[in-house]
C-alpha cells in the first residue's frame, strides 16, 4: 500500500509543478512504430505478433499533448489473428533536453478477425516510453503500451495485451 502511495504521490508532484519544458507545446507530431505485439496469458490464441501504427498527435501544454494512434497487429499461426487498434491517449512529457520521457493512458477501440469471425471491444492502456530528439524537427524513440481489454468476458481476446515498438517521428510547428 506504501509503495502505491508513494507512486501517485510522486506523480501527482510531478503534475503540480510547473515546468519550463516545451517539447510539444505548439507543435504536431506524426510517427510510424513497429514492433512487437503479445498476448502473454493465452492458450487458446497465437501468443506473439508483428505491431505497425501510426501516431498523430499535438501539444496543449508544456508538457501535455494528445495522440491518436492507428494500429495493425498480426499473430501468425495455422489460424492466424488480426487485430486493428484505434485509440486516444492523453500524453505527458518530462522534457529533459533532448531525451523525453513519456509516460500517458487512453482507450482504444478494437476490431479482431479470426476465422472470417469479426468482433469488436474497448480497451484501456498505459503508455511508457522515451523520445530521443535528433534535432528540431525529427525524433525516433520507443514505446511500451499495456493494454486491458474491458471488455474481455465475452471476448476471444486475453484481458492483457502487451505493445513494445522503435518509432520515428517528425515535429511541425503549429503557429
Amino acid at each position: 500500500m506504501r509503495c502505491l502511495v508513494g507512486i501517485f504521490g510522486s506523480l501527482a508532484l510531478l503534475l503540480a509543478v510547473p515546468s519550463m519544458a516545451s517539447a510539444y507545446e505548439d507543435q504536431a507530431t506524426l510517427g510510424l512504430e513497429v514492433g512487437y505485439a503479445g498476448i502473454p496469458r493465452t492458450d487458446t490464441l497465437p501468443r506473439n505478433g508483428v505491431d505497425v501504427g501510426l501516431i498523430a498527435g499535438g501539444g496543449f501544454g508544456d508538457a501535455w499533448s494528445i495522440q491518436g494512434l492507428l494500429s495493425y497487429n498480426i499473430f501468425p499461426d495455422e489460424r492466424r489473428l488480426h487485430l486493428g487498434m484505434a485509440g486516444l491517449e492523453t500524453v505527458y512529457a518530462l522534457d529533459i533536453v533532448r531525451f523525453v520521457p513519456l509516460i500517458g493512458f487512453g482507450i482504444d477501440g478494437l476490431l479482431t478477425v479470426r476465422d472470417r469471425r469479426t468482433r469488436g471491444d474497448f480497451a484501456l492502456h498505459v503508455l511508457l516510453g522515451v523520445d530521443y530528439l535528433i534535432n528540431q524537427r525529427w525524433l525516433v524513440g520507443v514505446d511500451v503500451r499495456g493494454y486491458w481489454v474491458a471488455t474481455n468476458a465475452a471476448s476471444p481476446l486475453d484481458p492483457f495485451i502487451l505493445t513494445a515498438s522503435a518509432r520515428v517521428g517528425v515535429r511541425f510547428d503549429l503557429h
